[in-house]
């Protein structure tokens, strides 16, 4: 992967859109402090898939937004661009590379929001940036990303720590990341694993309730079977009881009746004789009731004498006080009338006097009317006049004004148009002329084809010098992976040979035959096999066994025919010839024939004797032993040529690499060539613009000027003839002062008017006003002298009834003189009647007392024969009753059996199956009804589904059993993956490991010009457990673990060993922020030989961050951070390669 462009807006302080161009070789970012370098480096982080906030210096991840300043407001995005390109062969990740093998990864932050990423368009996790960029050995926590404090966290990092910084170099963060996700898998089926063995068990502790309640509702229809038969039998014998009950009760219904019957008769009787008593009795009480009668209105006659007598005795008086009172009103009557008379003469007089009033205001009005008319109309034409002579000065007023200011408006509107014309011709007058600026984009046309030629031509150089690098890197990698398989070979022989020779050297076997004898390849089994034991035996007969060897007699028998003497395949001492001769060698047993003494053995080690006596892996120890001593020998041969392929594969290596290096070279100075005609094009292409641009400005600018003048002249001349005009039109006006004096006068005239319009008005109103006057008093006088006669008349009336009031008065007590005496005698007479009709009354009342005696007899007699039938009736009535009821209770046995049973009572016994001799009475048959009723309702809720739901969770059981099952493989197969990981990266940490200490002792020696240092392991035998110690010797001191050194020696070691990791696996991109701070001028002079070295040894791209003028001077090229405006950094470029070119032609 190569890195190529980085692009930022929005993020802290880089509000404008700036580009850091990322070019192979060393580039510098300079500035001073707190102009925003850091930034630079936080923002490559920061794509790469950087989530703390904190690393960041931030308290959010929206502190990366541009926060705003005093003159700039705040952004709501951010947004970082990186640009890269990736080889075919290269890993491509979760995400695949556009066709061209570019790559963009573009990271957005909006405010509320969050971050969002793409790659090439797509939108992706931050996961999936993550391993692309771990895939490339970089990240936003790569090695290679130093930045400021790097240094120091380095030296106080623990060894633990500092093990994370070899799994970076190691290449197996994505490992990690892998390991990570099948961990949480794993957890998470283990999870899922537990969570199914808890339903599990839930589904058999579910299953157990299942099982009882299948079997409480097996009880729970028993019982309703039970149930139904004996409601079925308590219907019938309620049935039964009911139609019996029923046939006694109407038993009872006809004896009752024929009582009543009997007891009806006696009633009639006991009706006659009080009907005979009544009619006596209500004999005597009608002649009580009439002596009464004849008493009480003698009374009522007595009492209304005596008080028709008072009455007459207060009319007397009342007559003789009313006499008096009319005598008192004709009095006052008289005395009204005459003051009737006298108020009827005065008001007459007044009517008089108001009438000849009213007749001269008559006539003198209509004379004032017709003097008010006159003035009227004269005060009317003199408004006229006077209106028309305002209208006409008015008229000649508006005309002068308009008049005036169309003179005002066309001078002014004349002095603007020449004004206009004047400075337009002015400006026409001061533009230059365009041969200039012609020249100057010929000239330029003709550099940006030079430049764009020269451009071409060092693309073309690219091109070559690229395919030669591509070429010699081929080799190399060709010769490296010869070179690595001929080091892998040899490493393989030569431990392998050594392996042998400890393996053969502790055997000690020198002493005896087995270490003496020796068989071919592929013979050593058959060897093994064929003399067992006997090998561990001694030569001669100086021990306690051994062999003193025995010459061939040729009377020995011959081997069979088809096969091989073992002999001729085996070098051993002549004491084991004879031995040997008589051994046949086959590849299988064929049961061929064998003499005394004769053995036959097969390749693989298998033993038949001459006796049939067999054999497997007998002397399997001897047999092992004699293939590594073959093993050995072999592999003596082959060292010399394995050796021979090393060295001429680090020739190839070697030569590979210059000629790559020299390609290198050549593509430098192509590319830097090549952007020195693109900077050269660009330079004259903008010069070109600028002067095309200006030509056609010119051009513009005088064509609008020639309209604008056109305009202008041609508004100056009709402003002068709109102000002829207006003066023509002001000289033309009217004289106004005749207008005015005939309007004065005018006004005097009108006013005279109105004056003698308003006097004669008042007159007018003043005589209306006293005839009114007049008028209403006369009305009121009339009216007054209406009343007082009406009232005289009224009195005169009055007067009149008085007398013939009096008169009636007086008739009234004449005859009342002798009626108070006639009174007195009637009063007298009714008063003796009265006691006579009393006497007769006690009588009939007497009589009355003994009929009323009688007939209360008659009543009892009567009452109680009523009450005898009644009771006869209702004991009728309840036995009538008690058969209906009975009767009802059968036919609502018969209806229930219906709706229950579907048949009548009857047929119960026969449809239900039952006994009907068996039944009892109701009661016995209730209590069992309701006992097994009791029965079922103590069962308690009854699922009547039980045993469809336990089916179906013992289904659901065996499929989540089998589940389980599956979860369990899953699980021993993430397990597995983990382990393979863990062995993946312990054997790759290892490797790095190896390749890290190699490159950290050779770059301490070099940084501190001598000296020695390493790294080990510690804490742990497991390396992915283990922590990472730096063992340090710096030249003339003794050697100590890094903390232990002075902070320059420290501050060095930790750059070694960053170097190290960094060269371990070289990521597309380095860079190093102000790691040379605690650095002095000597070692600043190795830290940058050191970057130079590392430059022309990798592809990696680097940026520097430095205040170091020394370092600044070693760089190719320098990006300048400025911060011009406060708060806003700026990027600006300097090419010290091109620059050094430049110098070196001139």
């Amino acid at each position: 992967m190569k890195f190529k462009r980085l692009k930022l807006v929005g993020f802290k302080s880089f509000v404008d859109p700036a580009e850091l161009r990322i070019e192979p070789g060393l580039t510098g970012i300079v500035g001073p402090n707190g102009c925003g370098k850091s930034n630079l480096l936080e923002a490559i982080r920061w794509v790469m898939g950087e989530s703390s906030a904190k690393s960041l210096r931030g308290g959010g991840m929206e502190d990366v937004i541009f926060a705003g300043t005093a003159t700039r407001p705040s952004r709501d995005f951010a947004e970082v661009q990186l640009h890269a390109e990736r080889s075919p062969g290269e890993a491509q990740g979760p995400v695949g590379v556009a066709d061209d093998g570019e790559l963009e990864v573009v990271r957005r932050i909006e405010r509320g929001a969050g971050s969002a990423y793409r790659v090439n368009g797509r939108d992706v996790r931050a996961k999936d940036v993550s391993l692309i960029f771990a895939d490339a050995a970089t990240g936003a926590h790569s090695p290679a990303l130093v930045s400021q404090g790097r240094i120091s966290a380095v030296i106080a990092a623990k060894p633990a720590e500092r093990r994370a910084m070899l799994e970076e170099a190691a290449g197996i963060s994505g490992l990690h990341v892998r390991r990570r996700d099948a961990e949480l898998k794993l957890r998470a089926t283990e999870a899922n694993l537990l969570r199914l063995d808890d339903l599990i068990a839930d589904m058999t502790a579910r299953g157990g309730q299942l099982k009882r309640q299948a079997r409480a509702a097996e009880r729970y229809r028993t019982l309703t079977a039970d149930i139904r038969v004996a409601e079925a039998r308590l219907l019938f014998a309620r049935w039964r009881d009911a139609a019996a009950a029923a046939d006694a009760a109407r038993a009872d219904a006809e004896r009752a009746e024929q009582q009543v019957q009997t007891i009806a008769e006696q009633q009639r009787a006991a009706a006659a004789w009080a009907a005979e008593a009544t009619t006596a009795m209500a004999d005597a009480r009608a002649a009580a009731q009439q002596a009464r009668d004849a008493a009480s209105e003698i009374g009522h006659s007595l009492a209304t004498l005596r008080t028709e007598r008072a009455a007459m005795d207060r009319r007397i008086a009342e007559i003789a006080a009313q006499r008096d009172r009319l005598v008192a009103d004709r009095e006052r009557e008289g005395a009204l009338a005459n003051d009737a008379a006298e108020a009827i003469a005065r008001l007459g007089e007044e009517a008089k006097l108001l009438d000849a009033r009213i007749r001269d205001a008559g006539t003198a009005r209509p004379a004032l009317a017709t003097a008010l008319a006159q003035a009227k109309g004269a005060t009317r034409d003199a408004e006229v006049d006077l209106a028309q002579a305002l209208a006409a000065e008015a008229s000649e007023q508006a005309e002068a004004r308009v008049a005036r200011a169309a003179m005002a408006a066309a001078q002014n509107r004349l002095e603007r148009a020449a004004r206009d014309a004047d400075r337009l011709t002015a400006e026409a007058e001061a533009l230059g002329d365009d041969a200039t600026l012609v020249t100057a984009r010929t000239q330029a046309g003709n550099a940006r084809a030079a430049a764009e030629l020269a451009a071409v031509e060092a693309g073309a150089a690219i091109v070559a010098a690229e395919a030669e690098r591509d070429r010699a890197a081929a080799e190399r990698d060709a010769a490296q992976s010869t070179g690595a398989t001929a080091q892998a070979a040899l490493a393989a022989l030569d431990g392998e040979a050594a392996a042998l020779r400890r393996a053969l050297a502790s055997g000690a076997a020198e002493e005896r035959v087995l270490g003496r004898i020796r068989a071919e390849p592929g013979y050593e089994r058959a060897l093994a096999a064929a003399l067992g034991d006997d090998l561990d035996a001694g030569l001669g007969r100086g021990g306690a066994r051994g062999w003193a060897g025995a010459a061939i007699d040729a009377g020995d028998p011959a081997l069979p025919a088809g096969v091989e003497r073992l002999a001729d395949h085996v070098d051993a001492p002549a004491e084991l010839a004879r031995r040997l001769a008589q051994v046949a060698v086959v590849d299988a047993d064929g049961a061929q024939p064998l003499a005394v003494g004769q053995r036959l053995v097969t390749r693989d080690g298998r033993l038949r004797r001459w006796d049939g006596f067999v054999a497997a892996d007998q002397g399997a120890a001897a047999a092992e032993r004699l293939i590594r001593v073959n093993r050995l020998a072999e592999i003596d041969r082959m060292l010399p040529a394995a050796r021979e392929a090393v060295a001429g594969a680090e020739g190839a290596v070697a030569a590979a690499s210059a000629a790559m290096q020299a390609a290198r070279a050549g593509i430098e100075r192509a590319r830097g060539m090549q952007a020195q005609a693109e900077a050269a094009a660009r330079a004259a292409q903008r010069h070109e613009d600028q002067a095309t641009l200006a030509i056609e400005r010119l051009a513009a600018k005088r064509g609008e000027l020639d309209e604008r003048i056109a305009r202008a002249t041609a508004e100056r001349d009709e402003a002068a003839r709109e102000q002829a005009a207006a003066e023509r039109g002001v000289a033309a006006l009217p004289d106004g002062s005749a207008t005015a004096a005939r309007v004065m006068a005018l006004k005097t005239v009108s006013e005279g008017a109105r004056e003698r319009v308003a006097q004669l008005k008042a007159e007018t109103a003043t005589l209306d006003r006293a005839m009114t006057t007049d008028r209403e008093r006369h009305a009121a006088a009339a009216a007054e002298s209406r009343g007082w006669r009406s009232r005289a008349g009224e009195a005169a009336r009055r007067i009149e009834e008085i007398m013939k009031r009096a008169a009636a008065m007086e008739a009234e007590a004449e005859a009342l003189v002798e009626a108070p005496a006639a009174l007195d005698g009637r009063i007298a007479a009714l008063d003796a009647d009265g006691q006579a009709a009393a006497a007769e009354s006690a009588r009939s009342a007497e009589a009355e007392r003994a009929a009323e005696s009688k007939q209360r007899e008659t009543e009892l007699a009567l009452s109680a024969a009523g009450e005898a039938l009644a009771q006869a009736r209702e004991a009728r009535a309840g036995a009538v009753a008690r058969a209906e009821s009975q009767e009802q209770r059968r036919l609502e046995a018969g209806r229930a059996s219906g709706e229950r049973f579907e048949c009548p009572p009857p047929v119960l016994p026969e449809r239900i199956g039952f006994d009907s001799a068996s039944i009892g009475v109701s009661e016995a048959e209730t209590a069992v009804l309701e006992r097994l009723t009791l029965e079922r309702e103590r069962i308690g809720p009854v699922n009547l589904v039980a045993e469809q739901e336990l089916q179906e969770i013992e289904t659901q059981a065996a499929a989540s059993a089998a589940e389980r099952d599956e979860l369990g493989q899953v699980i021993n197969r993430l397990r597995g993956s983990i382990g393979s990981l863990n062995r993946e990266g312990r054997a790759r940490l290892l490797a790095a490991f190896e390749a890290v200490d190699g490159h950290f002792r050779r770059l301490f020696t070099t940084l501190f010009n001598g000296g020695e240092a390493y790294l080990q392991l510690i804490d742990s035998d497991d390396p992915l457990e283990a922590g990472l110690e730096i063992m340090a010797q710096p030249p003339g001191k003794k050697l100590a673990s890094l903390t232990l050194l002075s902070g320059g020696e420290q501050a060095l070691t930790a750059v070694a060993l960053i170097f190290g990791l960094f060269l371990t696996n070289p990521a597309p991109i380095c860079v190093l922020d102000e790691v040379d701070a605690p650095l002095d001028d000597a070692n600043i002079e190795r830290f940058c030989d050191l970057l130079d070295a590392m430059s022309r040894e990798t592809e990696t791209r680097y940026l520097i961050v430095t205040h170091n003028a020394v370092t600044m001077a070693r760089m190719h090229r320098l990006f300048g951070v400025t911060m011009i405006e406060q708060g806003v950094s700026r990027l600006v470029s300097v090419d010290l390669g091109g620059a050094e070119q430049l110098l070196a032609a001139e």
